[in-house]
């Protein structure tokens, strides 16, 4: 049987996996600082995997982006580097890094990023460093392949969000932040709730457990292309915002928009021409379904 080691074990993807991979070994940073070298040869060597899932990484908000951007850079390149590094040693046969789509350039004037895409322009400043290193991190598995003929990859998902993420003010993504936003001010019978930026920067949303079986499946049928996943769904940050309203029937709360805060990247649409080819049927859970499933998770 297939060894497998997840990292991130304990985040919003890990804590999603854990039904759909059972039998995994499913590690976080209070089991080994994948930063630290020595750290990841001891991984290697308690656990002797045929296959990791490299979930982890340094990963928050726009605010702590832009505040702390060496953490974000630093950080993810240790944990990749040394993770690859030590891979060829330990004979490891498949290794998946997830990205993110802040990986993709800000400057294109198409509109749908394709994988070939990825290193063809500048990233968004103020993700730059995060985005940065998921490229970084992509560049390192086609070179691993490309010189040690190694079968590794890498996905890119849009934005994921689901109801074991933990909530944080400053790390919170979007999604979490809009979410928890709305909860509280229902709680407290709030009129409104306030959000960065004008509300018109495009976006797709994924639900975690959508991703994990996504994942699943890479794993049951062997895939080692590198992907995009995302619905085909696009919405303005505002139109996400009213239908999270709408499907938590919360529409009497309404919507403020602080524009003395950052947008963030204005456009990010992911091509999933190849996805939907090693993936046909596959069905991602709605924006309203994963939205209301995820506020009635969730306590204040």
């Amino acid at each position: 049987m297939e060894k497998i080691i997840i990292t991130g074990g304990s985040g919003l993807i890990g804590n999603c996996l854990k039904n759909n991979l059972p039998k995994a070994v499913f590690v976080s940073s209070s089991d080994y600082d994948l930063t630290n070298e020595k750290n990841v040869i001891k991984m290697y060597k308690d656990h002797n995997p045929d296959r990791i899932i490299h979930l982890a990484a340094k990963v928050g908000g726009l605010i702590d982006n832009i505040e702390f951007p060496i953490k974000y850079l630093d950080d993810n390149i240790l944990m990749n580097t040394f993770l690859l590094k030590h891979s060829i040693k330990f004979n490891l046969k498949r290794f998946t890094c997830i990205l993110s789509s802040c990986a993709y350039p800000n400057t294109l004037k198409k509109n749908h990023l394709k994988e070939e895409n990825l290193h063809d322009g500048l990233l968004d400043k103020n993700t730059f460093s995060y985005g940065l290193s998921k490229r970084v991190a992509a560049a390192q598995i086609d070179n691993y392949n490309k010189q040690h003929k190694t079968k590794y990859n890498y996905i890119i998902p849009c934005n994921l969000y689901g109801s074991t993420e933990k909530i944080s003010e400053k790390n919170a993504h979007f999604m979490t932040a809009l979410v928890n936003k709305i909860k509280l001010a229902n709680k407290n019978n709030e009129k409104y709730i306030k959000l960065f930026g004008d509300g018109k920067p495009k976006r797709q949303f994924l639900y975690a457990k959508d991703f994990a079986k996504i994942l699943n499946l890479m794993i049951k049928f062997d895939i080692i292309d590198s992907f995009n996943t995302s619905p085909k769904e696009v919405y303005t940050i505002k139109q996400i915002a009213e239908v999270a309203l709408k499907s938590t029937k919360n529409q009497n709360i309404k919507i403020m928009f602080d524009k003395t805060k950052p947008n963030g990247q204005l456009i990010k649409i992911l091509d999933t021409q190849l996805f939907d080819k090693l993936f046909p049927n596959f069905e991602y859970t709605s924006l309203e379904d994963g939205i209301r499933e995820y506020y009635n998770s969730i306590s204040c």
